[in-house]
This record gives C-alpha cells, sequence and structure tokens, in this order.
C-alpha cells in the first residue's frame, strides 16, 4: 500500500457520510470517486512524471456561470521562465424547466446553446509561485443542436422531458418569482447575449506533501475574477469573486498501468449579484478530482468530476442549477506534439440539467522556454 492512503479514506468519508453527498442522486457519480478511492489505496509506489493533463470545463449554465469556479488545475507549479498558452472551444447545450405546481408558471426555464472562447496565460515567477490569465467570450443564444439532442436522448433512453415542451431553435432565460404580496418578479431573455467573460486571474504556490509520500505534488491558489460587464446577466454575475484551493497530484501503477491521480478542493466567496430573484449563497465549495493514463507516447487520456455545492438558496425547492449540487463528468484524449498538445472532449451532467446538458470542448495548448 502507498504512502497516501489517507486521502482515499478522507474522500470515501466525504462522499458516503456528509449529508450532502449521500443525497446525491445517480449511481455514476458514486462510481467515479469509488474507482479514485481505490486507485490510491491499492496503487504501487508514487512515480514522477509529466504532470496530469486536465479538460478546461466549468458549468455552462448562467445561474452558476455567472460566479467564479475554480476549474480542474495540475499541482505542478511552471518554473521561472517557463511560459504556457492555450487556446479552448466549447459548444454546449442545456434545455430545462424547474415547474411548481402551486404557479401558473414554472420558476425556472432555461433553452440555450453556448459557445465559449477561452485564452489562458500562464507564467513561471520563481521561489515556487507561477500566475496565470483567462480571457472568454461567450455567446449564449438559440443554436441548431436542439434536434439531434433530442433524437440522442431518444436512442440513448436518457430523460428529456423538458425538451418534449419545448420548440426547437428558441433561446428562453426565463426566473420567475412571486413574492408574499402577490406581486410577479420575473427574468425574461429571448435575445442573445453576446460578450467577455468575466476576467480570472490566478496566483499559485507549491509547498511540501501535508500527509503521504514526498512525491506528490501539493499546491494552494488564490483566485480573482474581476467583472466584465454589468449589462450581460446570463455572462457576468457583475461582481468581484474570491477563491482559494489546494490541489494535490500523484502518479501510480494500477494493475500495471501508470496512472495519474488529482484531488481539488476549494472554497469561493461570490459578491452579491443582481442578476437572479432568489437568494444567493455567497460562499460555496468548488473542486472535483481526475484520473489520467497515457495510451502511447503521444496519445492520454483523461476522465474528471467537477464537483460545486449550490449557489443559491431556495428551501422547498429544486431549480435545476441553482439550489442542486453539481457533478459534471469530463472526458478527454490529448495528443502531443513536442511542446505543444491537442485535446477534444466533451461533458456529461452526472446530475441531471445541474449543470449543462452536454458540451464538445477542443483545446490547443502550448509550452514555451524551456
Amino acid at each position: 500500500m502507498p504512502d497516501f492512503p489517507l486521502l482515499a479514506f478522507f474522500l470515501m468519508y466525504l462522499v458516503f457520510t456528509i449529508p450532502p453527498f449521500t443525497n446525491l442522486e445517480g449511481s455514476l457519480y458514486r462510481r467515479f470517486c469509488w474507482l479514485f478511492s481505490l486507485l490510491i489505496v491499492t496503487a504501487s509506489p508514487v512515480f514522477a512524471e509529466r504532470c496530469i493533463e486536465l479538460i478546461p470545463h466549468r458549468n455552462q449554465l448562467p445561474m452558476p456561470s455567472i460566479f467564479l469556479e475554480l476549474e480542474l488545475e495540475s499541482a505542478c507549479i511552471l518554473e521561472a521562465g517557463i511560459f504556457q498558452g492555450s487556446l479552448s472551444l466549447q459548444r454546449s447545450n442545456t434545455t430545462t424547466i424547474s415547474p411548481d405546481n402551486n404557479l401558473s408558471f414554472p420558476r425556472l426555464i432555461l433553452d440555450h446553446e453556448r459557445e465559449e472562447v477561452t485564452v489562458k496565460t500562464a507564467a513561471g515567477l520563481g521561489s515556487g509561485w507561477d500566475m496565470n490569465l483567462r480571457f472568454r467570450h461567450l455567446k449564449d443564444w438559440e443554436g441548431n443542436w436542439d434536434g439531434f439532442m433530442r433524437r440522442f436522448h431518444q436512442v440513448t433512453g436518457l430523460p428529456y422531458e423538458s425538451r418534449k415542451v419545448r420548440p426547437d431553435g428558441k433561446f428562453l432565460y426565463w426566473q420567475y418569482q412571486p413574492d408574499s404580496n402577490r406581486s410577479n418578479k420575473f427574468i425574461w431573455i429571448t435575445k442573445t447575449q453576446q460578450g467577455p467573460g468575466d476576467y480570472v486571474m490566478t496566483f499559485r504556490r507549491r509547498h511540501g506533501s501535508p500527509i503521504g509520500s514526498s512525491e506528490v505534488k501539493w499546491n494552494t491558489r488564490i483566485v480573482y475574477k474581476h467583472p466584465s460587464a454589468d449589462e450581460l446577466p446570463t455572462i457576468s454575475s457583475g461582481k468581484k469573486d474570491f477563491g482559494i484551493s489546494t490541489a494535490g497530484e500523484g502518479s501510480e501503477f494500477w494493475f500495471g498501468q501508470p496512472v495519474r491521480w488529482l484531488l481539488n478542493l476549494g472554497i469561493v466567496h461570490a459578491g452579491q449579484t443582481e442578476h437572479t430573484l432568489y437568494s444567493q449563497k455567497r460562499t460555496f465549495f468548488s473542486g472535483g478530482g481526475a484520473l489520467s493514463t497515457p495510451y502511447s507516447k503521444d496519445l492520454t487520456f483523461t476522465a474528471q468530476n467537477l464537483v460545486a455545492s449550490p449557489r443559491y438558496r431556495a428551501p422547498g425547492l429544486e431549480l435545476k442549477g441553482m439550489n442542486q449540487w453539481q457533478s459534471i463528468l469530463g472526458l478527454g484524449a490529448f495528443y502531443h506534439l513536442e511542446n505543444h498538445s491537442l485535446m477534444f472532449g466533451f461533458s456529461e451532467d452526472l446530475l441531471t440539467n445541474h449543470s449543462e446538458d452536454f458540451s464538445l470542448i477542443l483545446t490547443w495548448l502550448g509550452r514555451f522556454g524551456e
């Protein structure tokens, strides 16, 4: 057994005993966590190879994505004089309705496609520090995937109740909240939303291992999100957010196959947005885990799970993507070309409609200065 069992036992305790996790629906989430825990417990001694490669992804629903999310990042720190750059193209499709049988209208409707372009730059600062910046451009609109997604859900047997009542090729973002005086408050957006996303700056610091093998890489990062616009309610909260997280990363042999693992645990404190009718949770959990294994010298596969606690409070209600936990499965293939790599991946919501229904992601990553 390796010198890192405490992490596995902590993960299993987190998933199977703490109420927010034991209430989660869907067995895929728990299977992923069992797999991740079993890997760490049963693996051979740690070895040091290339850093884990991760799918650049965050929740694509407007309700949570207007806030900062601590995307998964490798625990490796860039050395001084080393630079990285990446360009990611992502497209997602979601249709979800949160009805209330006591009201004339649903409390929440989201029917949209999102196109997101992300440019990320990173640089090693020396003394165990590095930093990175993210710049985004987003478009929320009607798109043209609705017909395909409906057929896909029919063929696979996946749930698609909301898609049965929504027309193809229509964009709608709707929040409805009757108050105690029986007056109606609503957010109703049908026009395309397009513009720059919030700017995200991250500083990371390498530090020694608090538990387990000294070969395990650890870092702590501090993240700041600066608002890009007040007038784009599906794209920006219009407020500043802050986050902090700790990541651990190592390499194991599992049944003779080299595997890298990552665990990332963090907290976000978000500014009070005006783009919601429901009470906001200013502080929430954001993190996840990942496994990666090489198929050949030039090809690597990664599976990851991006988890976050609810961003809103709505006791007694089920508002998809708002007052529920998220669990997003990401699968990606990385093809390496010397100091460059190409990634093709996709995401799927493990908890139905608490994140985007489906997304495709294409990324180029370059490394310079070596």
